[in-house]
């Protein structure tokens, strides 16, 4: 790992007279300044675990196996040898160790946690949470999943596989912890979902973002052939539109849901060539689909597609984006596409040197994984203002920069 420093500017200025009548040449400029990084810190999952890195000063301040970061990304918890330990990732500090039952980490909010099994057939599913009144386990009929929890800690969402011993499709669920009950979420209207009306999906999984300042989780699904939504059939539709990936649009706090179609041929590619980001504001949702180049820009505010367009095919490997400063940047194969925030329009390419592991936007910054490093990007340029070694990279996930 190398440190980042900034470039020292020389003066060049002085010139000696070649006789008294000779012309003075002029002084060479001086080569810009290269910023360096502020104070913050960056997030990404490698071979050894979740790894945290000092922006400002270029290093790994640590790595905790087995773990993932709570929404705030304020704290880190790791499940290992049946004990849950949660550090506060800028001191490293333990602030919590707890025996719990099961295996996995399944779902986490600055209030709860939930631990359960691993995926697999079962017909019941036991699943242990953990928050601010202590520790409980929860006996539910099916094979379930939790994916998410509200703000105020009192409903769990949850992956409900069916059939419970040979998955084929799976729908999205309410637990209410107040009542000990599970049911079907509302739809975007606030209508109730009744029973047999709620929407089965049969594909993939791909990506999920969460707004965090609305409580909003969008996920990413390819794949969707056989899909009817809950809006068709609450409506008495029973043919299937043809989607094949589509956005599904989950408010954490007022338990609806809904989901955002995307146009063919969106879905009929590899699952990882597609990615979705959102903009700093959480006023636009992006789509894109490196296999044929094609990305979409949805309001948030109603989830319609207000704009298409279409940016530079790049197969092979992972798509990522983010977007910020009224642009909008897709990393994928061994490039950054550049494209205009409203307009969709192709702005700017940046080769990367090595395969893409992730896209962030920060202010005054873009950070890219690629390969076994990540590179400091000027986002209106590209100009490469340093790098940070990062062996066994899998993704960059987070950056936050603090003041200072």
């Amino acid at each position: 790992m190398s440190s980042i420093t900034r470039r020292q500017a020389f003066a060049l200025g002085a010139v000696a007279a070649v006789s008294a009548c000779a012309a003075e040449r002029p002084a060479t400029k001086a080569a810009p300044a290269v910023p360096a990084p502020k104070p913050g810190r960056l997030f990404a999952t490698t071979a050894a675990g979740l790894a945290v890195v000092d922006l400002a000063k270029g290093t790994v301040k640590a790595v905790y196996p087995a773990a993932v970061a709570d929404g705030t990304w304020t704290t880190v918890h790791q499940l290992r040898d049946g004990r849950l330990r949660s550090y506060e990732p800028g001191t490293g500090a333990l602030l919590a160790d707890e025996p719990v039952d099961g295996r996995q980490i399944k779902a986490i909010s600055p209030r709860m946690i939930a631990v359960g099994p691993p995926p697999g057939p079962r017909r019941r599913t036991r699943i242990t949470l953990i928050g601010e009144n202590g520790t409980r386990a929860v006996e539910l009929d099916g094979n379930l999943d939790p994916e998410a929890f509200s703000s105020d800690g009192r409903a769990m969402y949850l992956l409900d596989h069916l059939p419970p011993e040979q998955p084929d499709r799976y729908r999205v669920r309410m637990y209410d912890l107040d009542a000990g009950k599970i049911g079907p979420l509302q739809t975007r209207d606030k209508r109730q979902v009744l029973p047999g009306t709620e929407e089965e999906m049969r594909g993939q999984g791909r990506q999920a973002v969460l707004d965090p300042a609305a409580n909003v989780l969008y996920t990413l699904y390819t794949h969707q052939d056989d899909h009817l939504h809950t809006r068709d059939l609450v409506a008495g539709r029973d043919q299937s539109p043809g989607v094949h990936a589509f956005v599904h649009v989950l408010n954490l706090d007022q338990r609806w849901a809904y989901c955002l179609d995307l146009p063919a041929p969106f879905g009929l590619g590899p699952p990882e060539a597609h990615t979705i980001a959102l903009d700093a504001a959480g006023r636009r949702l992006y789509s894109f689909d490196a296999s044929t180049g094609g990305i979409v820009v949805a309001s948030t505010d109603d989830q319609v597609i207000r704009r298409s367009g279409l940016l530079g095919k790049q197969p092979g490997g992972e798509a990522y984006a983010a977007a910020g400063g009224r642009r909008v940047y897709v990393a994928a194969g061994s490039q950054v596409l550049v494209a205009d925030g409203e307009t969709l329009a192709p702005l700017a390419a940046w080769a990367l040197p090595g395969p893409a592991r992730g896209v962030i936007w920060t202010a005054g910054e873009l950070l890219v994984g690629a390969g076994d490093q990540v590179i400091r990007l000027d986002p209106d340029t590209g100009a490469r203002l340093g790098a940070v070694a990062l062996p066994g990279l899998r993704a960059v996930r987070h950056a936050e920069r603090i003041p200072g």
